[in-house]
């Protein structure tokens, strides 16, 4: 089910935590995060950004970022149309049903958090919403994206949680397993192609961090 949470000023009143339930989760400390800033740095430019979440619903992040940017969010939990096709293994309904989950208007959102959604698509869905990405995307607007460089079976999904305007938590919770979609940087920009990309750093974890802007 889509969220849809806006805030009216950036000392607007508490936000509501929405908790939802995650089996035996497993969260990591806090990580210092050098591409989170400049995303907060593109949007503090824009008035009431529009962000789109492809994760899960987190409250720690809905009200980070209402504080911070007194933006709009909405969330689409694509992880949970990726976790029914696996179970019920139907993987050609999967690009379809995340699809119908992403807005079709053009040029009508600020920012897209992918997470690291793309680990777990085959390419042509990689590809498709890729492109459904770029075209909703605003002039200025940027992408938020995480990639494995490792290759191997992914058995768990990562939440990934703001601690702070330079760090994040991880949370990780199981999942069917599927093997990881590894990509490399040439394969990353061709995915995004249209796109510039601003910052991309490789974590110790094997995972890079990467954010694009469209011109």
């Amino acid at each position: 089910m889509a969220g849809l949470f806006k805030w009216r000023s950036r000392s607007a009143e508490p936000v509501e935590t929405v908790e939802v339930s995650a089996p035996v989760p497993v969260e990591e400390p806090a990580t210092a995060s050098k591409v989170l800033p400049k995303l907060l740095a593109a949007l503090g430019r824009q008035s009431h950004p529009f962000i789109l979440d492809l994760g899960p619903v987190v409250g720690d992040n809905i009200a980070f970022f209402g504080e911070q940017l007194a933006c709009k969010i909405r969330v689409e939990d694509l992880f949970e149309e990726i976790e029914q096709c696996a179970r019920a293994g139907t993987p050609d309904a999967l690009g379809q049903r995340l699809l119908a989950r992403v807005p079709e208007t053009p040029a009508s959102v600020d920012a897209v958090l992918c997470w690291d959604v793309f680990d777990y698509l085959d390419r042509p869905t990689q590809q498709a919403l890729a492109r459904r990405l770029i075209h909703i995307l605003r002039p200025a607007g940027v992408i938020y994206v995480f990639f494995g460089a490792k290759a191997g079976e992914l058995t768990v999904y990562t939440r990934y949680i703001v601690a702070g305007p330079e760090a994040l938590r991880t949370r990780s919770y199981p999942a069917t397993p599927t093997q990881r979609q590894v990509l490399v940087p040439r394969d990353v920009e061709r995915l995004f192609q249209g796109l510039k990309m601003t910052e991309s750093v490789l974590l110790k974890s094997n995972t890079r961090e990467t954010i694009f802007r469209k011109p």
